[in-house]
């Protein structure tokens, strides 16, 4: 039996191996402008790819596209090439002579849900596939362990917010969570930072770590919203120093996960309809959820590296629609302004 990728056009969705292949390539591309460059580097000319759509239906016209125009191949030949070896992998399996597919599905009369007409065995319920590897989760937990509650005093009153460990003894949070900006920018006279407090699955509390921060310390910029003060007390072990440097720029349509004390609560996670609506030289505008006392949170990208310092949110207008974002300062604007006050 010919491989999917050697019979005559149009592209055959109905394969298992073809339908294998666009989850693939729609679950883990999903950058536009990514995928416009892969594009351009095997001189497709995307101009039929109706860039509006989600993009697994984005996908679905590029297989169309290239492999009518006989340049399938040479996209995955390039996609190969470019450094993730899993994904290399499956696809060298997906374009062998005899590909290696998903299971075909039963045929007769098989048992019905209540209430369903068609069936299949699996299905990516929304536009937008949201798998990731399992990974993930326990990277994500080994980072959060450098996410602290603060607990500051400001002008004689106690505040709080979110901060982490970006240095042996040095912590980042915004300006003003630090600062007094209605008082003459007074810095804080106590900060005290919780590591750990978090609570188990079944909701009970852990035991957490306070850790005192030195008030001399504080350094800081308004303009981008950063501050940083070093502590007195030695980090826990289990906090990891979260590197502020090496992430790629973040782009529009990518998802980015924020680790947070929302409230002054127990540690959480933002992860749901977590998608970048907006980036420009200074702030990253995001969906993921906040909330007051997730102010000096780190936001992530997919591969767990800091793009963004979380510091407020923003009302904008699209198309005559009120939307409210979530805004985070580019992390590249916040350590260029470390670097010149001489704080790393």
């Amino acid at each position: 039996m010919a491989s999917f990728l050697d019979k005559d056009p149009p592209f055959d969705f109905s394969d298992p191996a073809a339908r294998d292949l666009w989850t693939l390539l729609a679950t883990n591309y999903q950058s536009k402008a990514t995928v416009r460059d892969i594009l351009t580097q095997v001189h497709v000319d995307s101009i039929e790819i109706d860039w509006d759509n989600p993009m697994r239906w984005v996908w679905a016209d590029i297989l169309t596209l290239t492999f009518r125009q006989a340049k399938l191949r040479p996209l995955l030949e390039q996609i190969i090439g470019g450094g993730d070896q899993a994904i290399a992998e499956r696809l060298r399996e997906l374009m062998a002579a005899s590909p290696v597919s998903s299971p075909p599905q039963p045929d007769g009369a098989a048992t019905q849900w209540r209430g369903f007409g068609d069936r299949g065995l699996e299905k990516v319920i929304q536009a937008e596939p949201t798998f990731l590897d399992i990974a993930f989760l326990r990277r994500g937990v080994e980072l959060g362990a450098a996410v602290c509650r603060l607990l500051v005093t400001l002008s004689g009153v106690q505040y709080q917010g979110t901060g982490f460990r970006v240095a042996e003894d040095l912590l980042l949070t915004n300006h003003h969570v630090l600062f007094d900006e209605d008082h003459g920018n007074a810095q804080a006279t106590a900060v005290e930072a919780w590591f750990g407090y978090e609570r188990t699955f079944s909701g009970l509390d852990r035991m957490h770590t306070v850790v005192m921060g030195k008030p001399a310390t504080i350094r800081g910029d308004r303009a981008h919203d950063w501050a940083t003060i070093k502590v007195q007390d030695t980090m826990p072990t289990e906090a990891p120093v979260i590197e502020i440097r090496g992430a790629r720029p973040v782009r529009a349509d990518e998802r980015v996960y924020i680790i947070q004390h929302p409230g002054g609560a127990p540690k959480k996670i933002g992860m749901i309809h977590n998608v970048v609506r907006y980036v420009d030289d200074n702030v990253v505008q995001y969906l993921t959820d906040t909330e007051g006392g997730s102010s000096g949170s780190p936001v992530f990208n997919e591969q767990w590296q800091l793009v963004a310092l979380h510091n407020e949110w923003v009302e904008v207008t699209v198309g005559g629609t009120r939307e409210v974002r979530n805004q985070g300062q580019r992390i590249e604007r916040v350590v260029e302004g470390m670097q010149a006050a001489c704080v790393i």
